[in-house]
């Protein structure tokens, strides 16, 4: 695991810093369905150096959200916490950017200003996972001494996923697809603004997404 994301060098254990030096508006990226924000780790080469990065990661009480709403609003107020003034911008991949969204709802519900709301192979109607896709997601840098444990947690924000229906959000978003998705047109009903649509290769690489990113977030 990476030291700069351990939850124990922050003071509100979801809030994992990838960067916290800079002065523009941070970049807040939300977990995954196995609920760790390792991946977003290479994000910080390609995004000015300027803006603070932070991981919003599943908390360590092991506590479980009755639903994708009520997740998003626990989130929405540890990000408050860390940003209390200026716009807050979100970043999530697959299960991460339907809870990006729902956390971009939640804070333009509070008059929370949104910047900008980036969503990375995400679809809103997405299909459950078996145990295999969800194994598969966790990637390669995640602890499989841990696997059942992040199984579970997997497992769980697969349901709520399943179970949720998205609200409305007033604005643009960047949605970035792999080849042989589409995932962006999935959100028009949901969005109430400019939907940005791009395919690439791989849309879970920074190497390939981090410039986009980076000049959306300009």
């Amino acid at each position: 695991a990476l030291t700069e994301l351990d939850p124990s060098n922050y003071a509100v254990p979801t809030i994992a810093p990838i960067r916290t030096a800079g002065h523009l508006d941070p970049v807040f990226c939300i977990h995954p369905l196995v609920g760790l924000v390792d991946c977003y780790a290479e994000l910080a080469a390609h995004v000015d150096d300027a803006r603070p990065i932070y991981g919003v990661q599943v908390p360590t009480s092991g506590e479980l959200a009755e639903s994708l709403v009520a997740l998003a609003s626990h989130y929405a107020d540890d990000i408050v916490r860390i940003q209390t003034d200026g716009a807050v911008h979100l970043l999530g991949t697959s299960f991460g950017g339907v809870l990006a969204h729902a956390i971009a709802v939640e804070l333009q519900s509070r008059g929370v200003t949104v910047g900008a709301l980036t969503l990375l192979d995400s679809d809103p109607v997405r299909s459950s996972a078996d145990s295999a896709d969800l194994l598969g997601s966790m990637g390669d840098e995640i602890d499989r001494s841990h696997a059942e444990e992040l199984l579970a947690v997997a497992s769980h924000n697969d349901e709520l996923a399943q179970r949720h229906l998205p609200g409305i959000y007033f604005g643009d978003i960047l949605a970035v697809s792999s080849m042989g998705t589409d995932s962006g047109s999935a959100w028009h009903p949901f969005v109430c603004g400019t939907i940005a649509k791009y395919l690439v290769p791989d849309a879970t690489s920074f190497d390939v997404v981090g410039p986009l990113v980076d000049s959306y977030l300009s």
